[in-house]
């Protein structure tokens, strides 16, 4: 992975994947994410290189998607877990699900029955 000095900006990233797909490789899409993460990238930019990677079909490469959940795993936040009751390693397993409970337009919300089904296998 190229250091932060030699990471290019989004703009660059998603004129390469449009221009020149075939030389299009995991560590661009993981530097385009990181610019989005870091919030280096405006909203046009975003949707752009979100809808170039779907229609260039990343969503079918398994390299890309690695390079991509690497990257998110990278900017993760860490939550501090610790009480004055509680250790870290006494709340065990920590799982968030993440999700609004609705969007408003009648549709199945899967978030709610991940976090239902989380709770059937003894998550708590």
């Amino acid at each position: 992975m190229e250091s932060t000095d030699e990471r290019k900006h989004l703009r660059d990233i998603l004129k390469h994947l449009i221009l020149e797909p075939s030389g299009f490789t995991p560590e661009h899409a993981a530097n385009g994410l990181h610019s989005i993460m870091r919030g280096e990238a405006s909203d046009a930019q975003m949707g752009g290189f979100l809808t170039a990677l779907k229609l260039r079909g990343v969503d079918k490469e398994p390299k890309m998607i690695a390079a991509l959940a690497r990257e998110m795993l990278n900017n993760a936040l860490v939550p501090h877990l610790e009480t004055d009751e509680k250790t870290r390693d006494q709340f065990g397993i920590v799982v968030d699900i993440v999700g609004t409970g609705g969007d408003g337009w009648n549709t199945f919300n899967i978030s709610t029955t991940s976090a239902l089904v989380a709770a059937a296998a003894g998550l708590q």
